[in-house]
């Protein structure tokens, strides 16, 4: 194997949840110089921000690592544990950059694969400090029309946004894809879900292209059931990423989604779904529709206010938990 048919690494997959990304790592986790490790959340839910002053905030880090789903997908061992925290004793100075490399490094051992990378969607908004943490680091993102994303964001139990708060998030991924892809050139990829479904293999040569490394055919089939990075029973709305390849699933809003929903999607969007070249209907007005509309964003301001006077109340800081509150629950 010669060096040049490495991937470029480490390759961070990012975008809006439910757009894609596990599809994409899917993919790219079949490609036999690459291994995709699971979601760790790292900069979203265990980085307190700051810098690695003394052990203990190590220990800290692996502790609510450890809290994460995805890392206990990892299965490490006692042993893989006990070697992480040897490689990072072994460093005068360890940084989060480091804890992260060394606990991903730790699980990608297992395969002797060259490259790693690692999935977690939203840290697509923590990109600026994972390039400064990772010189080397490489990202792909995935958009997808975000009328698709909010239906698909239904009824889980992570997800409390209302539609038009969900589309504002979409909104504001959408302009960081856009900044990302002007601030960082080589180094930040985007690709829409769409294009990724109805044209793998083009999509995934040209993903290669940017890794610098062969396409293979074998990402052209998402990994078996078995071999998937993430618990389907914890999980269920992932499962869909080890069947085939699925080029109809797309513009489901057009039959699922109320008009008046498609109408607030479309304003809070506004120019950023005609800059990704999703279409825009024409909207007929109408005092009912109107009605509609200022009904649900009325409820969606209301739930906005009373979730922050509970994290008012509840005087929720930053502390050692850092389990996702919809397991707890």
């Amino acid at each position: 194997m010669t060096k040049s048919r490495v991937p470029r690494h480490p390759v961070f997959v990012v975008g809006m949840p439910r757009s894609g990304t596990t599809l994409l790592s899917s993919l790219l986790d079949a490609h036999p110089n690459l291994v995709i490790a699971p979601e760790t959340h790292y900069f979203t839910r265990c980085w307190p921000g700051g810098t690695i002053d003394r052990w203990a905030d190590v220990e800290q880090m692996l502790a609510r690592l450890d809290q994460q789903p995805g890392v206990h997908d990892m299965a490490l061992s006692d042993e893989e544990w006990a070697a992480i925290r040897g490689r990072l004793r072994a460093l005068k100075a360890p940084t989060h950059g480091d804890i992260f490399r060394v606990l991903i490094e730790t699980y990608t051992a297992r395969s002797e694969v060259p490259a790693w990378g690692e999935k977690t969607p939203d840290h697509l908004r923590n990109v600026p400090e994972m390039a400064r943490q990772f010189p080397n680091a490489v990202f792909l993102a995935i958009i997808r029309d975000p009328r698709d994303v909010v239906l698909s964001l239904r009824n889980l139990p992570w997800s409390r946004r209302t539609t038009p708060g969900q589309a504002w998030t979409w909104r504001t991924y959408a302009a960081l894809v856009d900044r990302y892809r002007t601030h960082y050139t080589d180094r930040f990829f985007a690709l829409r879900y769409e294009d990724l479904i109805v044209h793998p293999e083009a999509c995934l040569r040209d993903v290669c292209a940017f890794l610098e490394t062969p396409f293979h055919e074998a990402m052209l089939q998402p990994r078996q059931q078995e071999d998937q990075h993430f618990d389907p029973d914890r999980e269920p709305w992932k499962r869909k990423s080890a069947s085939e390849i699925d080029a109809s699933n797309r513009e489901k809003w057009r039959v699922q989604m109320s008009e008046a929903e498609r109408v607030i999607v479309d304003l809070i969007a506004g120019r950023w779904l005609s800059a990704y070249d999703y279409p825009r209907p024409g909207i007929r007005w109408r005092p009912a529709l109107i009605g509609r509309i200022l009904q649900r964003l009325g409820t969606a301001a209301l739930q906005r206010v009373r979730r922050t006077l509970r994290k008012i109340r509840s005087g929720r800081m930053f502390n050692s938990d850092a389990a996702p509150r919809w397991i707890e629950e």
